[in-house]
């Protein structure tokens, strides 16, 4: 009986351990996959900036910021630099690129091209898959936290045991 009682115990602990382990690829998979929407978004902006020069004055002035947050965006993603990380430097590009926005709305020339239009919509439909993603990952995230304490609460008690 006891034989029982321990091989259920162990199976049931091995089950826990495979699904944090799955838990984890699937996280690191988002995560993956977050980085790839942003740098898809990033590449779009330099679009909006050879659009933007055909119809507004100091464009260089206007992305200057952008362009040098988009730098040290590339020198962080040389160094395969986790998403919590770099999300710092995400969050300020996506306040350049609502200012951007702000400063191409006003100009009504530029709200008739098609081609900023086009890119608009684009960055915006990848800006909300991307937040939407976030939400799902910070979910995960937090659910695969408590089941990891309590995997190695489980591996340290049976090697205690």
């Amino acid at each position: 009986m006891w034989i029982f009682i321990i091989s259920l115990l162990l199976f049931c602990i091995l089950i826990l351990n495979i699904f944090v382990y799955f838990l984890w690829i699937k996280l690191d998979s988002l995560e993956e996959n977050i980085i790839v929407l942003f740098k898809k978004r990033n590449n779009q902006v330099v679009s909006i900036f050879q659009v933007s020069k055909l119809y507004l004055g100091k464009t260089d002035e206007i992305f200057k910021e952008f362009f040098d947050l988009k730098r040290k965006d590339f020198w962080e993603n040389s160094f395969n630099t986790n998403l919590n990380n770099k999300l710092n430097t995400y969050k300020k590009i996506h306040n350049e690129i609502n200012f951007v926005f702000k400063v191409c709305e006003k100009n009504n020339k530029m709200l008739l091209n098609p081609i900023f239009l086009y890119l608009k919509d684009s960055i915006l439909d990848k800006s909300n898959e991307i937040w939407k993603n976030m939400s799902l990952f910070n979910k995960i995230k937090k659910e695969y936290n408590l089941y990891k304490k309590i995997s190695k609460f489980t591996i340290v008690w049976l090697i205690i045991k």
